[in-house]
C-alpha cells in the first residue's frame, strides 16, 4: 500500500441501497472514523425517511467519500410533504374527535354528574393535544425553513444565532427587534421582520382560534329534568278540600272545593296534541301554569299530567306519567215554558218526549244557571250536570236547556310509582270513585242546598263571562264548558290542593350541552385549513435549500470554521458576547464550489461535491440563488486527494495486467 492507514478497499460493485450505502473504497481521516467506517457507511435506513436525512441515490454505485451525501429537491419535497401531512392528520383527527365529542354530548336532553364530569374532561385533553400538536407542528416548520432563510443573505451573527433558534417565539420577537434596518423608519419593516410578524400572527392566530373554542359552548339548564329516587312530594287526591280547611271535609264542604277548584284553574294553558314526556324524557312542569292537553279532533276528551314536586324547591317539578282523562257529552231539550229569566223553573221534554217540569231557583237574563245532580245514575265516576240558559231578549231570544254526562277516568301509570314498602299510600296516588264523581260535576256544584232535602244545587255564572256565552249556544258547547270546568279543578286541585311526601323519582335540575355550531364548526374547520395551507407554503418555500440535521453535533459541523476564529479561548461565551466580538462580520448558510484544480475529477469521475458550509460577505460569492441538487460534502483534504490518486493508479494497473 502507498499508505499505512487505508483500509482494505470494498469490491466497488457492492450493492448501494437508499440511506444505507457501502462505499467503494474507504479512507483515513486521522480519526476514529478510519477506526469505525460502518457508522458512517451504515446510517440507520428509519431515519433516512426524515427530511434533512440526505442519503446517496440507488443509481450510484460508486462514491468519492463515505460522508458524501445526494441532494435531490424532488426527495426532499416529498419526505417535507409526508411530514408536514402526518402533523396535518393528527390535527385533523382531534379537530374531527372535539366535533363527535361536542355533537355527541349536546344530543343528550340529561346530563348525569358523571357524564358532565367526563365531557369536560374529554374536551379539555382533547384541546391540550389540539395545542400541543399545533405548537409542536409550528415549531418543526421553523426549523425547517430556517434555512431558507439563512441562505437567502448575509447576516449579521446575532441575526444567524436568533435565526438559528427561531422555532423559539421569543426567539423570533428578539430576531424582529435585530433584524431592523438602521436609519429607517420604525413602522417601515424589511423582509426579515414581516416574516416574524407573519409567523408570530400564524402561531398566535391558531393557539387563539383553539382557546375561543371553548366560547362556542355551554354548559346550560337543560329543559328536562333529571331523577333521582327518594322523598318526592305529590297531590293527595283521597281528599278534596282547600290546605287551610278542616283536615276531615264532610261531603258538602268537598263539593264546594271542587267547584272553588275550577274557577282557580280557568286561567290555565290548553294545549292540542298528545301529553308529553309520557314515553321520551321527562320533562319540567309549569307550576305557575299547569296545561291540559286537548284529545281528538274536537276535543272530546281532555287529559291532565301530574306534576311531581322537589321536597327543597317547590318550584322544580316535572310531569309524571300519572295521567288523568275527562270525558263529556251533552243533549239539547225542547223548552216548554219557563226559563225567561225570571221565573224559577223550567218545562222541557226529556229524552223519552215526556214533559218534565224543573224548579231552578237563582235565575237571570242571559245567565247560564248549571244544575248538579247528587243521585247521578249514569254510572261510577260519573256525574250528571243540567244546564239552563235563560232568554235575554235579542240576545238570547229564547231559553236553551241541557243534560250532560261528564266522567272522569281513573288515574293512569301510578303503579310504577307505588314501590315495596309504599303500599299504604297506593291510595295517595289514585282518585277513589266518590272524589272522581265530585271533580266530573264541580261547575254545577255549591256544597249546600236551597232546600232541605233537595237533591239539585244550582250554580248561576254571570252573563257574558266564559261559562255563560252572551249567545245562543249548543250542545257541543255546554259540554265542552262542563269537560273544561271539571278538569281545571284536578290541575287546581294538584296545584293547590294538598299535598304529601312519598318514595318515589323526584326532579333535580339537569344540564346540557348546547353548542353554537356556526361558531364551533368555523374553528374547527379553519385550524386544519390555516395548518394545510401553512405546510403548502413551508413545502414550496423550504425546499430551496438542504434542510439539516436539527442535532447539535451536525450545528457544530457547520459553524466550526467560525467558531475555530476564537482559537482555544472562549468556551463559556453566550452567543451575544460571540457576535461582538466579530461585529462587522456577516455571514450565510451557503455551498463552496470543489477546487477546479482538481483535474482527475473531470478526467475520470464527472460528478461535483460541493461543499455545504457557513459563508462570509469578504469572501465575494454574492448572492448564490437556490442550491443546485447533486453530491454535497465538507472540503477535501490533500490526503484525502492523494488517497484517491493512488487507488486510481492501482486500478489502472490492475486493468493493464488484465488486458496483457
Amino acid at each position: 500500500m502507498e499508505k499505512s492507514d487505508i483500509t482494505t478497499p470494498r469490491s466497488p460493485l457492492s450493492p448501494i441501497s437508499e440511506g444505507n450505502f457501502v462505499p467503494a473504497f474507504s479512507y483515513s481521516w486521522g480519526s476514529t472514523l478510519s477506526q469505525t467506517p460502518s457508522r458512517l457507511s451504515s446510517p440507520k435506513v428509519g431515519r433516512s425517511r426524515q427530511p434533512w436525512r440526505h442519503s446517496v441515490s440507488k443509481n450510484h454505485l460508486d462514491v468519492p467519500s463515505q460522508t458524501v451525501r445526494e441532494y435531490k429537491p424532488d426527495r426532499q419535497r416529498r419526505r417535507l410533504f409526508w411530514k408536514t401531512m402526518f402533523h396535518w392528520s393528527i390535527t385533523t383527527i382531534l379537530c374531527a374527535l372535539l366535533a363527535a365529542c361536542l355533537l355527541g354530548f349536546s344530543k343528550l336532553l340529561v346530563m348525569s354528574v358523571g357524564q358532565i364530569k367526563l365531557f369536560n374532561a374529554l374536551i379539555v385533553l382533547l384541546s391540550l393535544f389540539l395545542g400541543n400538536n399545533l405548537s409542536s407542528t409550528l415549531r418543526e416548520f421553523a426549523s425547517m425553513f430556517r434555512w431558507r432563510l439563512l441562505a437567502s443573505k448575509y447576516r449579521s451573527l446575532e441575526e444567524f444565532d436568533l435565526l438559528m433558534q427561531c422555532e423559539s417565539l421569543r426567539k423570533v420577537v428578539s430576531l424582529f427587534r435585530a433584524a431592523r434596518t438602521k436609519g429607517r423608519a420604525w413602522f417601515l419593516l424589511n423582509r426579515t421582520q414581516r416574516l416574524c410578524v407573519i409567523w408570530l400572527g400564524i402561531n398566535m392566530f391558531l393557539q387563539v382560534l383553539v382557546a375561543l373554542l371553548g366560547l362556542t359552548y355551554n354548559l346550560n339548564t337543560s329543559h328536562y329534568p333529571g331523577r333521582e329516587f327518594g322523598i318526592v312530594n305529590v297531590a293527595n287526591l283521597s281528599d278534596i278540600r282547600d290546605i287551610w280547611g278542616s283536615p276531615s271535609p264532610k261531603y258538602d264542604a268537598e263539593l264546594g272545593s271542587a267547584n272553588s277548584f275550577g274557577i282557580q284553574g280557568q286561567d290555565y294553558n290548553f294545549i292540542y296534541g298528545p301529553v308529553p314526556g309520557q314515553t321520551g324524557p321527562w320533562l319540567y312542569g309549569t307550576p305557575g301554569t299547569p296545561t291540559v292537553y286537548g284529545n281528538g279532533a274536537d276535543w272530546d276528551t281532555m287529559t291532565y299530567a301530574f306534576q311531581d314536586q322537589n321536597i327543597q324547591n317547590n318550584q322544580l317539578t316535572f310531569l309524571s306519567r300519572r295521567t288523568i282523562t275527562i270525558n263529556g257529552t251533552c243533549t239539547s231539550h225542547t223548552v216548554l215554558n219557563g226559563g225567561n229569566g225570571t221565573d224559577n223553573y223550567v218545562t222541557y221534554l226529556d229524552d223519552h218526549g215526556v214533559r218534565t217540569t224543573l224548579d231552578v231557583p237563582g235565575v237571570g237574563p242571559g245567565a247560564m244557571t248549571y244544575i248538579g245532580v247528587l243521585n247521578s245514575t249514569c254510572g261510577p265516576r260519573c256525574s250528571q250536570i243540567m244546564a239552563l240558559q235563560s232568554a235575554n231578549g235579542a240576545a238570547i231570544p229564547k231559553p236553551s236547556f241541557f243534560t250532560c254526562n261528564n266522567t272522569l277516568s281513573n288515574v293512569q301509570g301510578y303503579q310504577q310509582y307505588v314501590y315495596p314498602g309504599t303500599a299504604a299510600t297506593e291510595n295517595v296516588f289514585e282518585m277513589e270513585d266518590e272524589q272522581a264523581s265530585i271533580m266530573a260535576g264541580a261547575i254545577g256544584w255549591t256544597g249546600f242546598n236551597y232546600t232541605n232535602g233537595d237533591l239539585y244545587q244550582y250554580v248561576r255564572y254571570t252573563s257574558q263571562s266564559y261559562w255563560s256565552p252572551d249567545g245562543t249556544t249548543s250542545a257541543y258547547e255546554i259540554a265542552q264548558r262542563v269537560m273544561e270546568f271539571s278538569i281545571e279543578a284536578v290541575a287546581a286541585l294538584d296545584y293547590n290542593g294538598l299535598r304529601i311526601n312519598v318514595t318515589g323519582w323526584y326532579p333535580v335540575t339537569a344540564q346540557m350541552v348546547d353548542v353554537e355550531w356556526q361558531w364551533a364548526g368555523t374553528i374547527l374547520g379553519l385550524v386544519p385549513f390555516v395548518q394545510l395551507v401553512a405546510s403548502v407554503c413551508v413545502i414550496i418555500w423550504s425546499n430551496t435549500a438542504i434542510i439539516r440535521d436539527e442535532s447539535c453535533l451536525s450545528t457544530a459541523r457547520l459553524l466550526r470554521p467560525l467558531v475555530d476564529k476564537l482559537g482555544g479561548k472562549g468556551c463559556l461565551l453566550s452567543g451575544d458576547e460571540i457576535s461582538e466580538v466579530f461585529p462587522d462580520m456577516r455571514i450565510k448558510y451557503g455551498w463552496r464550489e470543489p477546487d477546479p484544480d482538481y483535474v482527475f475529477r473531470n478526467e475520470i469521475d464527472t460528478r461535483v461535491v460541493r461543499h455545504v458550509d457557513v459563508l462570509e460577505e469578504q469572501e465575494g460569492f454574492g448572492k448564490q440563488g437556490v442550491m443546485p441538487p447533486g453530491f454535497y460534502d465538507g472540503e477535501a483534504s490533500d490526503d484525502e486527494c492523494d488517497e484517491k490518486m493512488s487507488l486510481l493508479r492501482r486500478r489502472r494497473g490492475r486493468g493493464r495486467r488484465k488486458s496483457t
